[in-house]
């Protein structure tokens, strides 16, 4: 504990400061004052607990210094320096608050520190007293807040116990939800969003009355306004209390990845909350796909984000052909195309989520079903991870698509050209040395039975068993590669790449290419 003397005689100063081991028994000679006034000063820059003061001293005596100690929010306790002719100031002392009294005559270095020790023992049951009891209150806050959040939620959804819930909210001469108006002895509320992407949102340090989760990393929370609020401008009070909650908020999740407070507005009756919440969820949506870090959001547009438009499914598709047909130089143009048109759109943040899952976790699929080897590190990282709960930012999310689709294309994982021979029938083995060598010729599933001397339903119901595809899905594919290849050499007009992998005509081609590799073959000698 830090010990602060008080005394206007050096000597003395000196003499405490060298008579006890200090450090032997759990104490820290912290300083000296030679009076009250610089004795006060000294309090808090070094955390004083006991003081040890003398009587009589120029401009604040130890009288006074006790009383101020009295007054102090931290429990400091004080030991009076006494000679033997003020007896009368030590009890007055006493009856302040002083501990113990020290004759200096007398003083020895045992009878000091048994004092001292006494009085840490009581200081330190006061501490945890005091600790306890606030303890106590904030449970109790905290399950008013708790009641009153349920209770909150509950009415929203059930419309049940509104007349109680009102009154204890804005106070009992508040008007009822559908009519309009203020009371003027009715209390006001503001609405504030605390929007933090840690594992659960805990806002019972916030000193709100009530909190109504919008979704799992947003929380609505109604704080009473200030008094000099009340009559104020609504934006003011309403910045006002924001401010003050995001400097609160700095502190408390100074480690929290990501966090903001988003202002509300003033809210005077239960029908006021979903409007607020409503406005709430529209600042979570401007955030997620704004550039801007700031952590207090003020702006809340109108427009419903998304509203009209269908996510871009056709785009994903075209992306998770590029993973079945190991179109390497697709993989990043489909990636930004899909990443700028949900930019664009602007859709709700969890279905944005929820549809890039779906693509994390289909490109594991196709990757597989084209012969993929080693996608347990993809799966860990992107699919059965929670990489993208993590993500606050929209750019975030699209980093975490350009990532998984790169470690698909940059790690080989997807098989070459040739197809997969995954059966042993002789039959199945024949028609895919058929498809392969014969793939530039107009050739149909008629001329494969043919060459097999098996009838053509028998055979494609027996190639779609074994390979899990039908015969012209695996003629189309060798075609595709083929097609790739010659196109990544840049040496062959579009045209006569069609003639050369079995197409009549380019019109054709360029149709089952973007169909099947999920760009033009124009975009695909591009990006090549």
């Amino acid at each position: 504990m830090n010990v602060l003397v008080v005394d206007d005689e050096p000597i003395i100063r000196l003499g405490l400061r060298t008579l006890v081991d200090w450090e032997m028994h759990g104490f820290h000679y912290a300083g000296d004052a030679e009076d009250g006034l610089e004795a006060v000063e000294l309090l808090e820059s070094l955390q004083i607990d006991i003081v040890i003061t003398d009587l009589i001293m120029p401009r604040m005596d130890g009288i006074a210094l006790i009383r101020e100690l009295r007054d102090w929010t931290r429990p400091i306790s004080s030991i009076v320096l006494s000679c033997m002719d003020d007896f009368t100031y030590v009890k007055e002392a006493m009856k302040l608050g002083a501990k113990d009294y020290i004759l200096k005559p007398t003083m020895e270095p045992e009878s000091l520190i048994d004092i001292l020790l006494g009085v840490k023992r009581e200081l330190e049951a006061q501490r945890n007293e005091q600790r306890e009891q606030q303890i106590r209150e904030l449970e109790l806050a905290s399950t008013k807040q708790m009641q009153l959040s349920n209770r909150l939620q509950a009415y929203l959804q059930t419309k049940l116990g509104e007349a109680e819930l009102q009154a204890e909210l804005f106070g009992a001469d508040a008007p009822p939800s559908g009519s309009a108006g203020a009371s003027a002895s009715s209390s006001s509320l503001v609405s504030l969003l605390l929007h933090t992407s840690a594992a659960v949102i805990d806002w019972r340090w916030t000193g709100c009355l009530a909190a109504l989760p919008l979704a799992a990393d947003s929380t609505l929370l109604l704080l009473p306004a200030a008094a000099e609020q009340q009559d104020a401008a609504e934006d003011g009070g309403v910045y006002a209390t924001a401010a003050a909650l995001e400097r609160a908020a700095e502190v408390r999740l100074a480690h929290a990845p990501d966090w903001f407070i988003g202002a509300g507005v003033v809210i005077r009756r239960l029908a006021d909350v979903q409007p607020a919440a409503a406005l709430h969820a529209r600042q979570v949506q401007e955030r997620f796909y704004s550039s801007s870090w700031n952590r207090l959001v003020v702006h809340a547009p109108e427009a419903a984000c998304g509203q009209g438009h269908a996510l871009p499914f056709e785009i994903r598709s075209d992306l998770l052909r590029c993973v079945l047909h190991n179109n390497s130089e697709g993989y990043r143009h489909h990636a930004e195309a899909l990443c700028r048109k949900l930019g664009e759109q602007r859709h709700d943040k969890e279905k944005v989520l929820i549809f890039i899952q779906e693509l994390l976790a289909l490109a594991a699929g196709y990757a597989r079903e084209r012969g993929c080897a080693a996608l347990e590190r993809y799966e860990e990282l992107y699919v059965n991870s929670k990489a993208l709960s993590g993500c606050s930012r929209f750019e975030q999310v699209s980093e975490v698509v350009f990532q998984a689709m790169s470690m698909l294309m940059e790690n080989g994982l997807v098989v070459g050209k040739e197809p997969v021979h995954r059966s042993t029938n002789p039959f199945i083995r024949k028609v895919l040395t058929y498809m392969m060598d014969n793939y530039a010729s107009p050739i149909s599933t008629s001329d494969m039975a043919d060459y097999v001397r098996l009838s053509r339903s028998y055979l494609s119901d027996l190639y779609s068993k074994e390979m899990g595809e039908s015969l012209s899905e695996t003629l189309t594919r060798i075609r595709m590669e083929e097609a790739k290849r010659r196109l990544r050499t840049g040496e062959m007009k579009v045209y006569e790449v069609a003639d050369a992998v079995g197409f009549p005509d380019a019109k054709t081609f360029a149709k089952t290419f973007k169909r099947a590799v999920g760009c033009s073959p124009k975009e695909f000698e591009k990006n090549k």
